[in-house]
């Protein structure tokens, strides 16, 4: 029995004139869907696809205490967004009513109800971004940051530029790289999968240009066989890769860990399973060096703190992919936390643009996840 806690009042110890932090109460009114557009130009090729619209659904989840919370999953295209959309409208008529600072209570019940369909893909995104409005929501309400929330493990963390398409020129990418170098990036990201020989020549190129001192880092893009994957990387090997990203198939957990025990560099990868069991198996099977699932692939912030705290156990440390101003809260507040993932070209959403200094990025300390949408981006992106 716990010493000087008096169990039957529920004072646990403490003076009965102390008064507990007060929580608003978050009462779910309202439930709004937005699909939006975004054309890249220039498209963004990695090797398996050419990527010239990032469509996005935003979600917006309003309380009876006036209170507002955001998230969103996206897609490579209006027909890839449309199942989102359709299993949001599903999924959001289980939480009309509810307490959003029950985070956990409703994402289970929002998992329960996809029992039959399936918790992946299109449905698993839809549930992951009223997850993270739900978390926005309920920072509101009892007045503290998201990182907070997660435990405030730091104040800030390093950060990498991610690019490097495909489509780059030779020059084009040693002028990316210095450009992130120079703004005090201690690391950056590039594709690779055209051919081994163009491989070599891009990491090549971007290493003696930069020197020794950028953590660079090569994403294969789930291009090859293992086989192939240990290939590739023995040629990059003298080449100092931080790590290589997504070298097979991701559903190929088991080729992943062939990869690992024999690759020269870090592997990373986790950006394309979905769930928090398919992170579990990669975990257990030690297919990755560094995990990095994506948040909305993963079940939102509900299901990556769970996926964090068991790679914490396994003593693998986490970096983010995309989702740069929301990652930021993630990474911080957790132990194992590695660097957070900066993409020039992703579509911003909101007034409030991602705080980087000398290389580390920090969160903001309004409650919530600290943001506001901009909401003439919003209308002009809109789809009608």
């Amino acid at each position: 029995m716990v010493q000087g806690a008096d169990l039957q009042n529920g004072s646990g110890g403490r003076e009965r004139g102390d008064v507990w932090p007060e929580v608003s109460p978050a009462r779910i009114e309202t439930f709004e869907l937005t699909a939006l557009s975004f054309p890249l130009n220039p498209p963004f090729r990695a090797a398996i696809r050419l990527i010239d619209t990032v469509d996005i659904l935003l979600i917006r989840i309003r309380a009876g205490n006036g209170l507002l919370g955001c998230g969103y999953a996206f897609a490579f295209g209006s027909t890839d967004l449309a199942p989102v959309l359709a299993s949001a409208k599903s999924l959001g008529a289980l939480i009309v009513g509810e307490d959003a600072n029950k985070t956990e209570r409703l994402w289970a019940r929002m998992t329960r109800a996809l029992a039959l369909v399936g918790a992946s893909g299109p449905t698993l995104s839809a549930l992951s971004a009223i997850d993270i409005a739900l978390w926005d929501l309920a920072g509101q309400a009892c007045g503290r940051p998201v990182v907070d929330m997660l435990g405030g493990a730091r104040d800030s963390i390093p950060v990498y530029g991610s690019n490097g398409s495909l489509q780059l020129s030779l020059d084009e990418l040693v002028a990316e790289a210095i450009g992130f170098s120079e703004l005090g990036y201690p690391a950056y990201k590039f594709k690779i999968g055209a051919s081994l020989a163009q491989d070599v020549e891009r990491v090549r190129a971007v290493r003696k240009a930069v020197g020794p001192s950028l953590k660079l880092m090569a994403d294969g893009t789930q291009q090859w066989s293992p086989k192939e994957a240990i290939r590739v990387a023995h040629a990059l090997a003298p080449y100092d890769l931080w790590w290589l990203e997504e070298p097979v198939n991701a559903q190929d957990i088991e080729g992943c860990a062939e990869v690992r025990r024999a690759a020269p560099m870090n592997i990373a990868t986790g950006e394309t399973n979905f769930g928090v069991a398919e992170s579990a198996r990669l975990l257990q099977l030690g297919a990755a060096d560094v995990l990095m699932p994506n948040l909305q692939r993963v079940g939102g912030i509900t299901g990556w703190r769970k996926v964090a705290a068991m790679a914490e156990l396994h003593r693998v440390p986490m970096a983010s992919h995309v989702y740069g101003e929301i990652g930021v809260h993630l990474m911080c507040g957790v132990p194992n936390a590695l660097t957070l993932e900066v993409v020039p070209w992703w579509p911003r959403l909101f007034n409030e643009s991602l705080s980087v200094k000398d290389g580390m990025a920090s969160p903001p300390s309004r409650p919530g996840l600290g943001l506001t949408l901009d909401e003439a981006l919003v209308k002009a992106h809109a789809i009608h």
